[in-house]
């Protein structure tokens, strides 16, 4: 059981993430407290699962005290919470209790006024791929993109696309919010890393009466099935996580709906949305889920190469882009996109100076996780083709508004054939 979390306990998060160059235009007086007590939950799961170090294979069991200015009516969305979070996290359960706290709202002193922006769209920005395909379907909107600063990487990419976004679209903004760091041992986990994300953009859409917020995410790694054999998954951007956040906003009367809007698209298919003239951005986004000081960047952490080639993400990515008309313009990979053979690994390895036994220790660590993320990527194809691919989606119709088992048998074929051509081109 991990009770002790009580980083945040003193502090309202939402005064520790907003601030005056960042909440833009007039918004240094801001009083919905329904959002920014949602803010603090938010973020309050967010950084104890970040700062509660645990071996995620467990069933662990974690209860978490959160102050809100409105406990009873938070106490209706219990239920909903703590259902999201032990999906989120692959079978944790959590006891969230929500208690009395006085709070202020947002009153920032000394704030210049300025002439009022005309947003009509709100989507997040990560520095990733799929968010750079999903800012170009907003070129006729007056667009405000939110970063959350997960890390210096991922938000100087976003920074970069968006310097190129604005020369396209110079009706749009773009705000950083900060993460917090805290003096304590961290858990190695994105897990719950959208629900800040989301969190930090509420308060945008709410001020600027927009009723969607867009997170661009492809469809295959939405739904980012588990089989027998495979590994811990994430569910950040899954239709199941979406609509109980959503019935969560309803239940608390904020008028907000997440939508993914690539939700029935591959990988591929989304890489072809980004303009000719952003071609050049590709190899400047980030999708790799390992960190730069982790085994998978060995003797090569100052290489300036952020995708390591060998994770879940980094292969989905190497799927689409070989797939894509646009695979000329990747990145480059610590371990390349057709290397999967120990033999080839090892002789690809030595080009790099380490002693022998150095260099098949770490050629063996590369082989098995690269083989691995094969096989399952040829069992997803197989469960596909075969029909049988539907028992691992985790999916309900209540989800969906449409018919969504059309739409994703299109998404799943294609992407088998996708998976395929990819295999094939392993050496």
């Amino acid at each position: 059981m991990i009770n002790n979390f009580n980083l945040l306990s003193s502090k309202n998060p939402y005064e520790l993430h907003y601030n005056k160059d960042n909440l833009l235009d007039n918004i240094f007086n801001y009083k919905n407290m329904n959002i920014l007590d949602l803010f603090d939950t938010f973020a309050s799961i967010c950084y104890c699962d970040f700062y509660s170090p645990r071996n995620e294979d467990d069933f662990n069991q974690i209860e978490l005290n959160i102050g809100v200015t409105n406990p009873e009516l938070f106490k209706k969305i219990k239920p909903d919470l703590e259902r999201l979070i032990t999906f989120m996290t692959n079978g944790e359960t959590w006891n969230i209790n929500f208690y009395k706290k006085i709070k202020q709202g947002i009153n920032i002193s000394n704030a210049q006024v300025s002439f009022e922006k005309k947003i009509n769209s709100i989507v997040l920005l990560s520095g990733g791929l799929d968010a750079l395909a999903g800012a170009a379907q907003e070129l006729g909107n007056n667009v405000l993109f939110v970063t959350f600063k997960t890390n210096k990487v991922e938000s100087n990419k976003a920074t970069q696309s968006f310097k190129e976004i604005l020369k396209l679209n110079p009706n749009s903004y773009h705000i950083i919010i900060p993460k917090l760091l805290f003096n304590r041992k961290k858990q190695s986990t994105q897990r719950t890393r959208s629900l800040i994300f989301l969190a930090s953009a509420f308060l945008y859409a709410d001020y600027y009466k927009v009723s969607e917020v867009k997170i661009y995410e492809n469809g295959i790694m939405s739904l980012n099935p588990t089989f027998s054999f495979r590994r811990r998954v994430i569910h950040t951007t899954h239709p199941r996580t979406l609509y109980i956040i959503n019935t969560i906003l309803k239940k608390l009367d904020i008028n907000i709906k997440i939508v993914n809007p690539f939700n029935f698209l591959t990988k591929a298919e989304v890489i072809d949305l980004i303009p000719k003239s952003w071609n050049a951005l590709i190899s400047n986004t980030k999708t790799c889920s390992k960190m730069p000081g982790s085994k998978a960047f060995h003797n090569r952490k100052n290489s300036g190469i952020c995708q390591c080639g060998i994770c879940t993400a980094c292969i989905l990515r190497q799927i689409g882009m070989v797939n894509s008309s646009k695979s000329k313009y990747d990145d480059h990979y610590i371990l390349p996109l057709n290397i999967s053979l120990l033999n080839s690994i090892i002789d690809y390895e030595k080009k790099y100076g380490e002693r022998a036994d150095k260099c098949l220790l770490i050629s063996r660590y590369k082989y098995l996780e690269k083989q691995s993320l094969i096989q399952y990527y040829k069992e997803f194809k197989d469960k596909i083709n075969s029909g049988g691919i539907y028992r691992y989606l985790e999916l309900s119709p209540i989800f969906f508004t449409n018919n969504y088992k059309k739409e994703y048998d299109r998404m799943l074929f294609k992407f088998a054939k996708e998976i395929e051509k990819y295999i094939n081109i392993q050496i």
